[in-house]
């Protein structure tokens, strides 16, 4: 519980850029994501991208490739799956440029969102 207060206070200063209530509303939306489909992977090493945003003045400039690149060159070096999550539907074809591909989608409940399971499989459609 300590490190979710902390992990909340550190992320107040978003707030300056989504607001108070896009905040409390991301807030709610994590309560209600699960990461238990994971489990489908097994044992199998994987890595988990958590928390990728680009601010609209920013999109288009290549942040993005930034991250997956080096990122999907190392999974591939290891052969290390690579999974995220996205409740936006209009982000699945950035991902699946990526070639990750969605492998489960969850209703959130008390909401109209999904959340969409992706993975980048290395040597898998590549």
């Amino acid at each position: 519980m300590k490190q979710i207060v902390l992990a909340i206070i550190k992320s107040l200063p978003i707030c300056r850029i989504i607001g108070v209530r896009g905040f409390i509303r991301g807030l709610s939306i994590l309560r209600s994501m699960s990461s238990l489909w994971l489990s489908m992977f097994g044992d199998q090493k994987y890595k988990h991208l958590d928390m990728l945003a680009v601010q609209d003045q920013y999109r288009g400039q290549g942040y993005v490739s930034k991250i997956m690149t080096p990122l999907l060159a190392e999974c591939r070096m290891s052969n290390t799956l690579c999974t995220l999550e996205t409740q936006t539907p209009s982000n699945l074809p950035i991902y699946e440029h990526y070639q990750f591909r969605t492998v489960k989608v969850i209703p959130l409940p008390n909401s109209t969102l999904e959340q969409y399971c992706m993975a980048f499989m290395p040597g898998v459609a590549e």
